[in-house]
Formats: C-alpha cells, sequence, structure tokens
C-alpha cells in the first residue's frame, strides 16, 4: 500500500492462501496506519486539532467462530481460484465478510482495532477509523483523526485506488480542501510495484460497490493482457 512516502507500511506476509493477496490489500488498505504530516495538508496545527483528538477511538474488532472464520476465508479462495483458473468471475463481499477477515487472517493483526467496515453503500465503503496524524516530526505529537470514512474504489491501470468521498470526525468539521487532499496525494493507492498487485491486477476486470455489497470481478486473459 503506498498512501504517501509517510506510509507505515508493515508490509505483506508469507501467507497460507497464495493469490488471495490482493483482497488482503484491500482490506489492509483500511488498516488506518498512514500518518499525515501538516505541511502535507497544508493545515496549521491549530487547524487540525479542530477535528482531532489525542486518543484514538475504541474501535469494534468482530470475535468470529471458527466456522465463520473458514467460511470468510472460503470466498476469499475463488478470487484465488478465477484468477488462476483464467475464469470470468462475479465474487460478492458484504462488510461482514471483510470484517471477519480482518479478525481472522493473520496477516491482517495488526489492523485490527485501527479499522471496521461499518456498512458498504452505493456512494463506497463506509468504515470507522482511528488515523494516526502527526503535526510534527516528534512522534509524541501524533493526534487521531476518529472518524467515518467514505471510500469508493477505483480500478486502474496498474492498481486499485480508493477516492476519499467524505470524512465525518467524531469531533468538529472536516474541510472539503483537506478531504480532497486525500484525492490528490493518492494516499489509499494499492502499490502496484507488490508482487500480489503485479501479478494479479491484470485479471482483475473491476471493483465496485452495488447496494450492501462489494463486488469483485474477474476476467480471462487476453493476448494483450498476457504480453503487458
Amino acid at each position: 500500500m503506498s498512501e504517501g512516502e509517510t506510509s507505515t507500511d508493515p508490509g505483506l506476509k508469507s501467507s497460507p492462501y497464495p493469490g488471495c493477496a490482493i483482497l488482503f490489500t484491500i482490506v489492509l488498505v483500511f488498516g488506518g496506519l498512514i500518518i499525515l504530516y501538516t505541511t502535507i495538508g497544508r493545515y496549521q496545527q491549530k487547524e487540525i486539532a479542530t477535528f482531532t483528538q489525542e486518543e484514538p477511538a475504541v474501535i469494534k474488532v468482530l470475535e468470529p467462530t471458527p466456522e465463520e472464520s473458514a467460511a470468510a476465508k472460503a470466498k476469499l479462495m475463488k478470487i484465488d481460484e478465477a484468477v488462476s483458473g483464467g475464469k470470468a468471475e462475479r465474487l460478492i463481499f458484504t462488510a461482514k465478510d471483510l470484517n471477519l477477515l480482518i479478525a481472522s487472517i493473520d496477516e491482517l493483526e495488526d489492523f485490527r482495532g485501527q479499522t471496521f467496515i461499518e456498512r458498504i453503500s452505493p456512494q463506497g465503503i463506509v468504515a470507522k477509523m482511528a488515523q494516526p496524524m502527526r503535526k510534527g516530526f516528534i512522534k509524541k505529537d501524533i493526534h487521531y483523526l476518529n472518524a467515518t470514512f467514505v471510500l469508493k474504489p477505483e480500478l486502474r491501470a496498474r492498481t486499485l485506488a480508493f477516492k476519499v468521498v467524505d470524512i465525518r470526525p467524531v469531533v468538529g468539521d472536516v474541510p472539503k480542501q483537506f478531504i480532497d487532499s486525500y484525492a490528490v496525494l493518492d494516499f489509499f493507492r494499492l502499490d502496484p510495484e507488490l508482487d500480489a498487485i503485479a501479478r494479479n491486477i491484470g485479471s482483475v476486470a473491476a471493483v465496485y460497490t452495488e447496494g450492501d455489497t462489494l463486488v469483485v470481478e474477474t476476467k480471462v486473459p487476453t493476448a494483450a493482457d498476457e504480453e503487458s
């Protein structure tokens, strides 16, 4: 994930679910680990303080049963099967599916308590997040943007991005210019150089929200795809 040079990126660990890392990374993008600097957001410390807090919000984490974890992982494996088999499939994930993956998969352990997907709507993915924001270069200056984020998935040539449509903070109001800075600086963009993305993004035809679900469509590779 490359939310800018200031990101604290834990990287992708080896996984017992090879080829599924594209959805791991889709979920990982909601980890809330990016560090925003006032020099990037072009906001003064006083302005940032009007919509941030000194402590992170308490974010819900599901406690799935073994059966629920297995079912969520099985859904994830369908992406791997479609991509490796060169099949065109339409795979559907609910908000609960994404939260179960966060709660169940070791690769996402660091992100538990950072993000909870509240719902999926036609407007985008609605996620409760506790985003650390550094007001300067001293670690103790970190405050938290505790807010509900609305993010719209956008499939691009070599990667997948999540456009920030809205930020609804627990306290205060986030100025539109600040929200727009997320899109301009491309914070929520999967790193196209990651092996999992480079290998699999060419087999993804579309990623979008439909009703209360996230839809991932795979496609049959063409000769042009294989050459690229």
